[in-house]
């Protein structure tokens, strides 16, 4: 969208554009933008929140009044959470299995390995009754490796950044992002299982800072940074954590 908005300035009309990485943003220095803290595809940051919606609206049309361009804006507040839109009744959620403190030195990688199969076997129950609750729905499944040996295929990744992809037809750089999405996918699903109020930030924030799965996509995201390879980077600073999780970076 910010290179379109270019040719449609060019011919006159002034553009606006909500931008959800920033990274691509500051290099496509569209004429104006605004920045919103918020996850892939929630550009208005919360679903049945007008209110909200209509004040992230508002603040990336008033860019239109601006002429000194390229601009790139913050939105100043984060989403509202389902609690504070209507559901204060419900029951706060929690993951529905207690994990050990997550392992941190991850020198060790048979203490790190054994660690997340661990979590796996925990939450496999919770994962197949939250999949059956969908109708068979599930949030993995891009790939065709179970959790168990996805924890493998990374952990020996971090051990030998130099491996081949082990995803068939696919550069590495996407074998990573694919196989990562579904360890932390089924995370995801199995944490679901239990009824609650949760937001992304809730469930977000758990992985990333309570399970030994989490730290490792966190490890794997610093080495893919520290690379030379411009696509494994980019896979780095954008696709493996989101923005509003930053604060988790090691």
């Amino acid at each position: 969208m910010g290179g379109l908005a270019h040719y449609i300035e060019g011919e006159g009309i002034p553009t606006a554009q909500i931008s959800l990485i920033r990274e691509h943003t500051e290099r496509l220095r569209p004429p104006r933008a605004l920045f919103v803290p918020f996850p892939l595809g929630r550009p208005f940051g919360a679903a049945n929140a007008p209110d909200f919606q209509r004040q992230v609206l508002q603040t990336v049309i008033g860019l239109l009044g601006s002429t000194d361009g390229p601009i790139l804006e913050d939105f100043p507040n984060k989403a509202p959470s389902p609690q504070e839109l209507s559901e204060k009744e419900l029951e706060g959620w929690t993951c529905p299995v207690n994990f050990a403190s997550p392992v941190k030195d991850l020198s060790n990688a048979d203490k790190f390995r054994k660690a997340i199969k661990q979590e796996i076997a925990l939450l496999r129950p919770w994962y197949v009754e939250s999949v059956a609750k969908q109708n068979g729905r599930r949030l993995d499944g891009l790939t065709k490796y179970r959790p168990e040996e996805i924890a493998d295929l990374l952990i020996g990744y971090c051990e030998d950044p130099s491996m081949a992809s082990f995803l068939d037809g696919e550069p590495l750089a996407r074998a990573i992002k694919l196989t990562a999405d579904d360890l932390k996918h089924f995370y995801y699903q199995g944490a679901l299982a239990r009824p609650g109020s949760v937001t992304y930030e809730d469930i977000d924030n758990w992985f990333f800072g309570e399970s030994s799965a989490g730290m490792l996509i966190l490890e794997v995201r610093k080495i893919l940074i520290r690379s030379e390879d411009a696509a494994l980077k980019r896979v780095g600073l954008i696709n493996l954590l989101p923005h509003a999780m930053s604060h988790h970076a090691p």
